[in-house]
């Protein structure tokens, strides 16, 4: 997360340096520059945000594949159905974040998306 933070930094230096050199050979104005210096932050802010949400998704998923690696059981809602999901009948593919009904189960080839599973701990 240090490194994403120093090019954020680096290229905000960058910008403002030619923004700077913009306004002394007098292309853009004062108020252009405040307006792109503007944008520019309200660009950052949304990325940063996009990105806090993407962490929070990720850490998610990976403590949902962690918890049915360990063998527990995790309950995944499939349209107004839901079902336990345990290593005993899904296989987990980590590829597409999927669990995948073993076959000799009544879930042979049922796809259920990890992100539509939750962990209820009941012990």
């Amino acid at each position: 997360m240090l490194k994403y933070g120093l090019i954020v930094v680096l290229l905000g230096f960058l910008l403002f340096l030619l923004l700077q050199l913009l306004a002394s050979y007098n292309i853009i104005s004062a108020k252009g520059k405040i307006f792109i210096a503007g944008f520019l932050v309200v660009i950052a802010m949304g990325i940063g945000v996009f990105t806090i949400i993407q962490d929070k998704s990720d850490d998610k998923l990976t403590s949902l594949a962690q918890i049915f690696l360990q063998g527990k059981n995790l309950e995944c809602q499939i349209g107004a159905k839901t079902l336990e999901a345990n290593s005993e009948v899904f296989n987990f593919v980590s590829g597409t974040l999927t669990l995948v009904g073993k076959e000799n189960t009544p879930y042979f080839r049922m796809v259920v998306p990890l992100k539509d599973c939750v962990f209820n701990n009941v012990d």
